[in-house]
Order: structure tokens, then sequence, then C-alpha cells
């Protein structure tokens, strides 16, 4: 781990100069197409050929990751808190696996099936499970490549790790409803809320489910937790251009009916402009 100076963020990262105005960049708005083109014709459709271009030869979730990440030793400039850092790839990446799992560790140890929301080809539930093995391990994605993938992946592997299309704005959740009979349920996002231009529709619907959730963790970006420190302003205007999430932790505290339990700014990440906080949250009785 190396310290760097704030000054020294546009050595590794186009944002500033974005940030500023001083490089071209189009923004657009963050439209279930555009998650559709950058996510699932893009990055699941490369992952999900990458697979496939293997044959016989078993390609396990870690093989995935790393494909996603490429060289493990490559520095990468993340944050913690307000500082700046350099690690490589492989100690950023288990920094936050390490983060996600020890942070719900007490909850999943109270839990029968623990979701994840929006879980790609579902490694956080694969890295989960093997730290877990008495829970049963649901997905949900919109990706249909990741959901294909998924499938693949853990065919004949895992009867514990199941992943199903699912999208934010359904009416209804309705893969978590087979598993509401099994015991106590946890749900978590780990950033993908972000992809919501408003979260007030998923709380919505999460209060259908209220008697058999636990507990839901979001390991997300927290509009609501950038301070007015020039890293803080430059995360705020980052969310801005992005189109990414900006009401998830308001709606929480204005919901009488939710009591947040948990909460950490800013803790790590992997982009210094949008790192992630904790938000620990429970359906008060």
């Amino acid at each position: 781990m190396t310290n760097i100076s704030l000054n020294e963020l546009p050595n590794w990262s186009p944002w500033p100069a974005r940030l500023l105005g001083l490089a071209d960049w189009k923004n657009s708005p963050r439209t279930i197409e555009r998650v559709e083109d950058e996510y699932n014709q893009d990055k699941y459709a490369k992952c999900l050929a990458f697979y496939r271009d293997a044959g016989t030869e078993r390609i396990t979730p870690e093989d995935l990751k790393k494909f996603e990440f490429g060289e493990l030793s490559r520095p990468l400039c993340v944050s913690s808190g307000n500082e700046v850092e350099i690690l490589s790839v492989d100690e950023t990446r288990q920094r936050y696996y390490s983060l996600l799992a020890e942070t719900m560790r007490p909850v999943i140890e109270k839990a029968a099936v623990v979701v994840e929301l929006g879980c790609g080809y579902g490694f956080n539930l694969w890295m989960l499970g093997a730290l877990f093995p008495a829970q049963t391990f649901v997905g949900g994605e919109y990706s249909a490549n990741a959901v294909q993938l998924a499938g693949e992946l853990f065919k004949g592997v895992s009867r514990r790790i199941t992943v199903n299309h699912f999208n934010f704005y359904d009416a209804r959740y309705a893969f978590l409803e087979p598993h509401l009979s099994k015991g106590p349920i946890v749900i978590f996002t780990s950033h993908a809320l972000e992809q919501l231009p408003s979260a007030a529709h998923m709380l919505d619907v999460l209060k259908s489910y209220q008697r058999d959730v636990i507990a839901v963790f979001h390991f997300e970006p927290v509009y609501g937790l950038y301070d007015d420190s020039l890293l803080g302003l430059m995360r705020r205007r980052y969310t801005q251009m992005n189109d990414y999430n900006q009401d998830l932790l308001s709606l929480l505290q204005a919901q009488p009916s939710v009591r947040i339990v948990h909460l950490e700014p800013n803790l790590f990440g992997l982009n210094p402009l949008n790192p992630t906080s904790i938000v620990q949250w429970e359906f008060a009785s």
C-alpha cells in the first residue's frame, strides 16, 4: 500500500479532468437501455464468451473474476475514507470481499437464505457460500447473459447457489417467494443500487417481504454521506454526471417502517470517486 496525494489522482483517472470540463464527456440518463448495453451486451456477454471458449476446461467463478480484472499484480488507485492509495488488483479484491463477508457475518449466521439483488453471475454468492456452508444463496440479476452464465457455471457444482432473472422495477420479486418458508432471509446489494436513479420502488417492493427479511445491507456509494471536502465535492459531481443513485439514504431515513442499524461512510473505493459505504437496516417491528 502506498498513499498518494489528491493532486496525483489525475495521473490515475480521467475523471478529474472530466469533472472540471477540461475533457470531453457525453453524459446520458441511466436508463434500463443503458444498463442493457453496458452490462448485458458488453461486460457479461464477454464473460459468457470467455467461459464457453474454454470448452472442456473447468472455469471457476474465480477464473471469471480474474478475466474481468486482468493482471492481479497491476496497481489500482483506491480510497479508504478520504485517503487515496495505491494497491494491487489482488489486494483490492481481497479487501472488498472481506468487507462484505465480515460485515454480514453475524447476521448471515442467523439466516437460512442469503439474497443478492443485482448479483451478476453470482461471484459474491459463491464467495460467501464457501464461508457459510449452512445457508442457501439466491441471486436476482437483470442481465440475461449473466443469468445464463450462472446457470452453466453452477450446474452440477452447487445446488446452494441459484441466479434468477429479475428487474429492480418488477412489481414483485417473484424469485424470492419460493424461499420465504425456509427461514430468515438476509438481502444485500453490492454496487447495484447505484444504477437506479431512485431507490423508491425497490424499497416499496421489499415491504411485501418484511415478515421474512431480518436484515438488508447495501454496499453502495451513498450520495448523502459525501462531505464538503474537495474529494467529497468531486464524488457528488461524479454521481451527478453518471446519473447514479442519490436518494437511498434520504428515503430510508424518511421511512417510518425502517430502522437504520449501521451506517459507515466511504469505507473503501475501488474507484476513489465512487466509494463503498455500508448501510444496514431492518424493518421496524
